[in-house]
């Protein structure tokens, strides 16, 4: 008949039209019953059909008879009948995909003529709880439809009568109230309360803008406490935290459902029902082509597939081993499988992330700002002296090394607690402040809670006191702010080589053209990890880092403090040993891929000791080679090299005009480094030299080609370069001069800074603080109200502003047209934004750089805008 379209294992329809008429859940039975599915029998009535209902009753019931008749011997039981009774479900079907508040009514069917025989089977409580559940949900059914008040009051009063029934007793009574408010069939006969269900949708339906058009959803219903036999349950496709393919969840012996019984492992199944199960999960999985959440019941010895949706909580490394999977079986293409994961979930692969049970037990706080994703667990403590001394004690004796770094702001000095703690939480910056900047190039956890109260004994967040040596437990993920827990959490580690990955950054690369991922590296571990992850070279390398080590940080900071041109020489002259090492190194990793060095660019007070203790370890080491100078000397040099806004103050290209030597240390450093390892190993570099925050196109001449004035010379990179080579006498190697663009200056005097630069390097951090006049560091005190008021929609320091985008488009624009073969990039985490990704492709950039864990994101977020251009 039209309108009325049943299904089951063998019954369903397929044409457009019909479908369409179905409604969605009538569409997914459709769905299940196409792909040959166990499901209960059933039929779906268009919404006409239901209109239907209104006129003669007797043909109406005539029709609901023969299609109810179609389920009864499917499962073997009778609607209406006395002994093993046929219940069904009606169920709405809107036609669009919504989620509709009208109830869905189950278990009609039970009226005073079959509810002893249900109870036969599943016992006298729980048929009559499911019989008060019945007439409670047509309660709320006629509450959506009544107008009058005091109506109103008495359903309301009844509906509250039945949620607080609690046995048979209260049950009957209840039931017993109702009565004499519905025709006396309703409780006498299964028929006629299937019809009074239907004609009350049907007026609900007349009355709802968003309902009118729905259909009305009939099926069949079995029980997991039904007879001998009987169990229900649900399972996922595969295993949604390992992605392992076999069925994980649980099922519930002689239970309805799991409120009251305690789970089996599904894999415990008898193998006559898993054998049912498997091939229903592989079905499903290759059709909908992802992980499915399937709920089943056995009822007396027999599987019926319930429901089927989505696994909403799927971990990030279970998507990839199914599209994986789905990939090798030829159900999915490249595009599908770089299209399907969006950017943001790698970062769960790259990361641990917390096991959260249990975790209610534990108090948290939830606020701040997420600087570098992931979780971390350890005990907290408030200096670096602080946990550095507990790591060194910890690694001597073999015990526990996970510890947490807690300060109100962290400085050059710090990064070596950052390397050996697990995590890092600031109270002040954002971020790209210095904190979240450093953990997210060593792949550590960061967090900011501009919330936290330093004190004497540790810390105070929302009123609860940390004290030196507590447990902590950070979760900062991607999507939500960040959370910490007052005590000791699991954690489950990541395997890049188990999680797939790797396998799925190869899929990837087939989605990128020219513009591609470099890195910001500079250690030798992160430019190998970046180069498993694919990047195609070393888009920043920032040289202050290096001298961060704690063995070379005094030497450094001696050299900063010597007024001693030939005392400067020297230690520089061991500093420069060191260089050799650290470009060595890279280099050798990055085998044929460019390597860009960012010449000294932090301001040198950042190097200086900023606590009491620092200073007095860095005098003792200073005075051993130079004992004529005393404290307090040293002390006044070091306050000297303090500046008021050191942001815009003594530090890079300027560091090259005023102090030279430094700049000709790093880049002999960098020529004997190519050379020696061409000479010694085959291998061919591909030095690219970056001369930052310069404003003026006479600057980044004099650094590349030299000046000289009387009495003073900056020795050009050329010449530097020609002088290492002769020493050495070697052949040239290819390699590059550019700069960075990170001042406004810059960004419009482009095309002069092309004459003289082979390549343009955008760093965006300092080029928003600059155009936008925000500091990074103290952005985050007021932005909540700027998107509060709508004035500022995203952070400008993780998405491009406009401005700043028109700055990048303009030198983009003006460098091209002096050089038109100028290689461009941008370094920074803005790089691994997706949201920016498109817009750098269209202004002509090469590629991003970005930190070792942003890689895989950018890379995925770039393969995906390259498919939505085509």
């Amino acid at each position: 008949m039209t309108g009325v379209y049943p299904f089951s294992k063998t019954v369903f329809t397929d044409k457009d039209r019909e479908l369409e008429l179905c409604g969605v859940r009538g569409q997914r039975m459709m769905e299940l019953a196409a792909l040959d599915i166990p499901i209960l029998p059933g039929f779906v009535l268009s919404n006409e059909q239901v209109m239907n209902l209104e006129g003669n009753r007797e043909e109406a019931l005539k029709l609901l008879n023969q299609y109810v008749g179609t389920m009864e011997p499917v499962v073997d039981k009778k609607f209406n009948g006395k002994e093993s009774p046929l219940l069904i479900k009606v169920v709405v079907s809107s036609t669009l995909n919504m989620v509709d508040t009208t109830s869905s009514i189950h278990n009609i069917g039970l009226c005073d003529a079959t509810v002893g025989g249900f109870a036969d089977k599943v016992g006298e409580e729980f048929a009559y709880h499911e019989y008060r559940g019945m007439v409670k949900r047509v309660l709320l059914l006629d509450l959506e439809l009544e107008k009058d008040k005091k109506n109103i009051a008495r359903i309301e009063g009844l509906i509250k009568e039945a949620s607080e029934a609690k046995d048979v007793a209260s049950s009957k009574k209840f039931l017993e109230s109702v009565k004499k408010f519905y025709p006396s069939d309703f409780f006498e006969n299964a028929d006629a309360q299937l019809l009074y269900v239907l004609t009350r949708y049907r007026e609900i339906f007349k009355m709802s803008e968003v309902l009118n058009d729905s259909a009305l959803l009939i099926q069949a219903m079995i029980f997991g406490n039904y007879g001998k036999e009987s169990y229900s349950g649900f399972f996922y496709t595969r295993d949604i935290e390992t992605g392992k393919d076999e069925l994980s969840g649980l099922y519930f012996v002689d239970s309805f459902d799991d409120a009251d019984s305690k789970g089996v492992d599904i894999l415990k199944l008898k193998k006559n029902y898993l054998d049912e199960l498997i091939p229903v999960a592989k079905s499903l999985e290759a059709h909908y082509k992802q992980i499915r959440r399937i709920k089943f019941t056995v009822e007396d010895g027999t599987l019926w597939i319930i429901d089927q949706t989505e696994a909403t909580n799927k971990s990030a490394m279970a998507e990839i081993k199914t599209l994986l999977s789905l990939h090798k079986q030829g159900l999915i293409d490249d595009e599908y499988a770089i299209n399907d994961i969006r950017p943001p979930r790698l970062a769960e692969i790259l990361h641990p992330v917390l096991n959260k049970e249990g975790s209610g037990k534990i108090k948290s706080v939830k606020g701040g700002i997420s600087g570098a994703i992931g979780a971390a667990v350890g005990r907290v403590f408030f200096s670096t002296d602080r946990l550095v001394k507990e790591a060194r004690i910890a690694h001597q004796r073999g015990l526990e090394d996970h510890f947490i770094l807690a300060m109100p702001a962290t400085y050059a000095e710090d990064v070596k607690a950052i390397e050996v703690s697990r995590g890092v939480i600031a109270r002040d910056g954002g971020y790209a402040s210095h904190a979240p900047v450093v953990a997210r190039s060593l792949g550590k956890v960061a967090m900011i809670n501009p919330d936290i109260v330093f004190n004497e004994k540790g810390m105070k967040i929302e009123g609860i006191q940390v004290n030196e040596g507590d447990y902590l437990s950070l979760d900062v993920p991607s999507y939500d702010k960040p959370t910490i827990y007052f005590g000791e959490l699991d954690l489950i580690e990541p395997s890049m080589e188990e999680s797939g990955l790797l396998e799925f950054l190869d899929i990837v690369q087939k989605g990128i053209g020219d513009f591609d991922v470099h890195v910001n590296a500079d250690q030798p571990r992160e430019a190998e990890l970046a180069k498993k992850f694919g990047a195609r070279g070393i888009g920043l390398c920032r040289t202050e880092h290096m001298f961060f080590d704690e063995k070379r940080i005094p030497v450094f900071r001696s050299m900063i403090i010597t007024d001693d041109s030939k005392d400067r020489e020297k230690i520089l002259a061991k500093l420069q040993k060191n260089q050799v090492d650290d470009f060595l190194a890279l280099f050798r990793i990055m085998d044929g891929y460019p390597v860009t060095i960012r010449l000294l660019d932090a301001p040198l007070h950042e190097f200086l000791p900023h606590t009491k203790d620092k200073m007095d370890e860095f005098i003792s080491f200073f005075q051993k080679s130079h004992p004529g100078v005393t404290a307090e000397e040293i002390r006044n040099r070091c306050d000297i090299l303090g500046e008021v806004n050191p942001m815009l103050g003594h530090r890079g290209v300027r560091l090259a005009i005023s102090i030279p030597e430094v700049y000709r240390m790093q880049v002999t450093a960098i020529f004997e480094a190519a050379y020696k390892l061409r000479k010694d190993e085959g291998i061919t570099s591909y030095p690219e030299i970056m001369i930052p925050i310069v404003m003026s196109p006479s600057e980044l001449k004099a650094v590349r080609y030299g000046k000289k004035i009387e009495g003073k010379e900056i020795i050009g990179i050329e010449t530097i370069e020609e002088q290492v080579r002769e020493k050495l006498g070697v052949e040239p190697l290819p390699y590059k001069v550019g700069t960075m663009i990170e001042l406004p200056s810059a960004a419009l005097m482009a095309g002069n800074l092309a004459r003289y630069a082979d390549f343009f390097s955008f760093g965006t951090n300092d080029l928003t603080q600059t155009t936008m006049g925000l500091s990074r560091d103290d952005f985050n005190t007021f932005f909540p109200d700027y998107n509060e008021f709508d004035l500022l929609e995203k952070n400008p320091f993780s998405s491009l502003n406009a401005a700043v985008k028109e700055l990048v488009s303009i030198a983009s624009q003006r460098g091209r047209l002096v050089r038109p073969d100028l290689k461009m990039g941008l370094c920074g985490e803005h790089g691994a934004e997706p949201d920016n990704i498109e817009f750098l492709k269209e202004a002509g950039l090469n590629y991003v750089s970005c930190s070792p864990y942003g890689v895989p994101i950018a890379k995925l977020a770039i393969a995906r805008s390259n498919l939505k251009t085509r």
